[in-house]
């Protein structure tokens, strides 16, 4: 332990690091200071590593003090580069393991009394040193050679990357100022990638601190001036921004999952452990660019009954549980749907060759075979079975509506779904379809319009693949198979029903009433679907969970018994409600950009609005040309009426940041 005097410049540790600091006041074992940043501490005496003997006037204040010690601590960093503390550590690594600061200060001075300032000098740079000496309890351990030559190559990696970064620095800020055109090189394009993988994911990435340090260095510190910065280095296209490129990162395929489908793809069809029926007429109805065909349809006359037959694609029996495309596709959650295209779940070879359901192909699948009565649809059971079928046709929706409306099967169906219909909104169902902006940015010109989803065609296939989930959710209930039953039990607001679809603000007005609903491990009602149990399992080539579902049934139909737990069951939904929460919100911040491009692209400057129920911040407008909802900007003390249709202008559109705004015209 050092002793020391009043107003004496002392060395102690703080976190382990030496600092400066003025004794203030001696009490035992207690020693009162004046840090380097001006605050009065009290430490244990033996925390003191360096007593100089150099007293600083007592006259001072403490922040003359605080500056005193800060003209101490520049002249002692600038005197560092003057000790050869190498030359030192040559003359004990081999001989000695740990050396005392006596011990070293008389080898390196030869003398017995060393000024005090020089002895301070010395400490300094002794213990500042990290190559060649280590602080210990009692002293310094020499490093040995291998130790000494690691450290210093890893020091001139780090200064020839701190020249790399300087240069990178340099060369994108002339960049963003436009002094040099976008020429990327092998050291550019490092930092670039550094800036792109910490802009698409902030929070994991390990390199996030170096990639803050580079994007602040050019004075880029707003994620969108970043991505701005990208585009212009032509790094990234024209249309990425942070969610396009983490999705597309993301939901890269990994090599063991493109040999796994090569071995899927190359293996010899036997579909002869299925139940064979191909000689149903199955038809599929999709939009005209669905390319992944998860679900078809049937219908079969048998004298005064009807079966009608919902046909899943079979994924579980070409992707195996804990194999790499499961792993995979776990990982991914579903597949994500931009208005630039579709980033799938699946490898697009497997999806195309194996899982869609496309027409004249041979395709295992999991079918739902439900009886009616003919006279009125009463339901008279139903079946699950594995199958092989061949589907005859891949129809639109607007084809489909054809077939409803002319074919004396295709017009039974239409009357069999509709009856369906019916019996739910008897039990309580509240039947929404709002409208969906498509966007279509093909081609460099942007498109957009309205799918309103209440084709006939449409109506037909929903109430079929409500009633395949329904009835997977009956049959997971009747027989005690653990399952993801989605549930929906709040009563539906009376005022919902209420409401005219025909007022412009019905989106509006509507959306408050929809109830979200719940997975859970035990069955329950399902309000908003008019359905006693549901369990969703139709598109196991787009959803995980969905799979999980189809595994779950298919094993227990072999008789191979429970594959899950409702445990496991648990632990997967979760997992996979983080991935399908990101990509909804992904999904989401997309449309709006393409929706904000093609608004900048044909260079609109006004709409028609209606005054929707009043804001958190002020009044909302609707605007049904584009299906949105946007707060009124730059409205004063004007007030409006809900409905009131408002001529407005339109400004201040940036799709990169999600901005547009709207005023009264």
């Amino acid at each position: 332990m050092y002793s020391s005097e009043i107003n004496e410049l002392v060395v102690y540790r703080k976190r382990r690091e030496a600092t400066l600091g003025i004794v203030l006041s001696l009490d035992g074992d207690r020693v009162g200071l004046l840090s380097e940043d001006g605050k009065r501490y009290e430490i244990e005496a033996k925390k003191l590593v360096l007593t100089t003997s150099m007293r600083i006037s007592g006259n001072l204040t403490d922040s003359e003090r605080k500056l005193e010690m800060r003209k101490w601590r520049k002249k002692l960093e600038e005197e560092k580069a003057s000790v050869d503390v190498k030359t030192l550590w040559e003359c004990v690594v081999g001989e000695k393991e740990t050396a005392s600061f006596a011990e070293l200060l008389d080898l390196y001075s030869g003398e017995s009394e060393t000024p005090d300032a020089e002895r301070l000098s010395f400490f300094w740079a002794v213990d500042k040193n990290a190559v060649y000496l280590t602080r210990t309890e009692d002293g310094y351990a020499v490093r040995s050679r291998q130790e000494v030559s690691a450290t210093l190559r890893a020091s001139r990696l780090r200064e020839e990357r701190e020249k790399r970064l300087e240069a990178a620095v340099r060369w994108s800020k002339a960049v963003v100022s436009g002094e040099v055109p976008a020429e990327i090189d092998e050291n550019h394009a490092e930092f670039l990638e550094l800036a792109e993988r910490y802009l698409v994911d902030p929070d994991g990435y390990d390199r996030a601190k170096e990639a803050k340090r580079f994007l602040h260095d050019v004075g880029l510190d707003e994620t969108e001036s970043a991505v701005e910065f990208l585009i212009k280095t032509g790094y990234w296209e024209k249309d990425d921004d942070r969610e396009s490129k983490r999705i597309s990162l993301h939901f890269g395929y990994s090599e063991r999952e493109i040999r796994e489908t090569e071995a899927v793809l190359s293996a010899e069809d036997d579909f002869g452990d299925l139940s064979d029926r191909t000689d149903l007429e199955v038809f599929s109805v999709d939009s005209e660019t669905t390319a992944d065909i998860d679900d078809a349809i049937s219908l079969e006359d048998r004298g005064d009954r009807i079966v009608l037959g919902v046909h899943i694609s079979n994924v579980a029996r070409f992707v195996n549980e804990g194999s790499f495309l499961d792993r995979g596709a776990l990982e991914r959650a579903e597949t994500v749907y931009f208005p630039e295209g579709s980033t799938d779940m699946f490898p697009r070879k497997l999806v195309n060759s194996r899982l869609s359901l496309a027409a004249g192909a041979l395709r295992p699948a999991l079918s739902l075979f439900a009886t009616f009565e003919k006279k009125d649809f009463t339901p008279a059971g139903y079946v699950f079975e594995e199958t092989v079928v061949r589907v005859s046709k891949n129809l639109s929706y607007e084809e489909a509506t054809g077939v409803f409306g002319s074919e004396p099967r295709g017009k039974t169906l239409s009357d069999l779904t509709a009856s369906l219909r019916r019996r739910r909104i008897e039990r309580g169902a509240f039947i929404v379809q709002l409208p969906e902006l498509k966007i279509e940015p093909g081609g460099g010109e942007i498109s957009i319009w309205k799918d309103f989803m209440n084709s006939p065609a449409h109506k037909v296939v929903s109430e079929c693949m409500i009633l395949m989930n329904s009835l997977s959710g009956d049959f997971f209930s009747e027989n005690g198979i653990p399952a993801l039953f989605r549930s929906q039990a709040r009563d539906i607001d009376p005022e919902a029903s209420e409401l005219d679809p025909e007022d412009v603000l019905f989106p509006v007005k509507v959306i408050k009433h929809l109830k979200p609903s719940s997975v859970a491990a035990a069955p329950q009602v399902h309000k908003s679907l008019g359905v006693t149990s549901y369990v969703q399992m139709t598109s196991p080539i787009r959803r995980y969970t969905d799979l999980l579902m189809q595994r779950q049934l298919v094993g227990f139909l072999r008789g191979e018994g429970i594959r899950y737990s409702d445990a496991e069951l648990e632990d997967t939904n979760t997992r996979v409600s983080l991935g399908t929460r990101e990509i909804k919100n992904a999904q989401r911040s997309r449309h709006r950009y393409w929706l904000l491009r093609y608004i900048q692209q044909k260079q609109i400057k006004g709409a028609t609005g209606f005054v929707s129920p009043r804001g958190r911040d002020g009044f909302n407008v609707y605007i049904p040309e584009f299906l949105v909802e946007l707060p009124i900007s730059n409205a004063g003390s004007r007030t409006f009426r809900v409905g009131e249709e408002v001529p407005l202008a339109v400004w201040g559109v940036d799709p990169l940041r999600r901005r547009i705004r709207v005023s009264p015209a």
